[in-house]
């Protein structure tokens, strides 16, 4: 006979998995997609990279599969088979692009989601347009091994609950092979100098790249830009791009570029550049602005882990 799981247990078994944040949300009427702060960043709902997810709906009473809603880089095969062997629970993994994508496909899906990754302050955006719903950290058994401060941030902090179980950390760095890039580059600069012509790798990441631009070019607030610092960033992003070799739909396909390809010398990264053997750096003139504001645009100082979301579908 199949097993159900309730909620709670369906949550603590996900937990387990240290894929990131989990929430449990509820079903309803679809609601509108948040604004980032500047029109110029984030695409609109019905943008083609917003379409909803081949996706089949589960019955209730199904034991599962978990349908997981991610970055291309945020999931291990190995984790998903090994919660197949040890819970009988299959995992189907659809990817996202953004943040804005993410919180599309979940808004148009509803129930046929379980997991959705996120950034850190677009968490409460879920919480607002009612997707997911609070949950008590402390019940996951693998909390305890968290940062205690990982568990208390203010902004998913609710009456109810907890908004989501936080995956990891992902600062905004560039690496660079030292044999290739002299001097040692301090700056964004480096990603436009003609002598780097096709020798940039970076990520599939339309918005973030805007955002670079911006910050790049000093503007005062990259998700409020004015026409004047669109202008620029426009200009940064027409000079960067003879540079590009390749953008990949992963950050660790940018790492395996910059380690095993003659051709990369540079490579926009998060967390991977810290852990390849090529050194990185994170960018001066503004980069502290990026960090920490990339996800609401609201200037609020937080530290950014990332999160998944959870909808906690009831099993049972």
């Amino acid at each position: 006979m199949a097993e159900s799981y309730s909620r709670r247990e369906f949550l603590k078994i996900g937990a387990g998995l240290s894929f990131g944040a989990f929430l449990a949300a509820c079903a309803g009427a679809a609601s509108p997609a948040p604004s980032t702060g500047g029109a110029s960043t984030a695409p609109s709902p019905s943008s083609a990279g917003s379409a909803a997810p081949s996706i089949k709906a589960v019955p209730s009473a199904s034991p599962g599969p978990i349908n997981f809603l991610t970055w291309s880089d945020h999931w291990g095969k190995d984790e998903i088979k090994a919660v197949k062997s040890s819970t009988g629970i299959a995992v189907n993994v659809t990817e996202l692009a953004d943040n804005i994508d993410g919180f599309n496909k979940l808004n148009q899906v509803h129930g046929q989601l379980d997991v959705v990754s996120g950034d850190a302050l677009w968490v409460p955006k879920y919480y607002d347009a009612g997707l997911i719903e609070a949950v008590d950290i402390n019940s996951f058994k693998v909390a305890s091994e968290l940062y205690s401060m990982a568990r208390s941030f203010p902004f998913w902090t609710k009456s109810d609950g907890y908004l989501a179980y936080p995956w990891g950390w992902s600062p905004i760095q560039i690496a660079f092979n030292p044999k290739f890039v002299t001097p040692a580059p301090d700056s964004w600069a480096v990603l436009i100098d003609p002598k780097y012509k096709g020798k940039v790798v970076m990520e599939r990441q339309p918005t973030d790249m805007m955002l670079f631009a911006g910050v790049a070019t000093g503007a005062k607030d990259i998700y409020n830009m004015t026409d004047t610092e669109l202008a620029a960033a426009k200009d940064w992003l027409t000079k960067l791009k003879p540079n590009i070799l390749k953008l990949v739909k992963q950050n660790n396909c940018v790492r395996r570029s910059l380690a095993g390809d003659p051709e990369p010398r540079l490579a926009r990264s998060r967390e991977e550049g810290r852990r390849s053997r090529d050194p990185g750096f994170r960018p001066k003139g503004g980069h502290d602005r990026l960090h920490r504001r990339r996800d609401d645009g609201q200037g609020r100082s937080e530290p950014r882990p990332r999160a998944c979301l959870h909808r906690g579908r009831r099993h049972g």
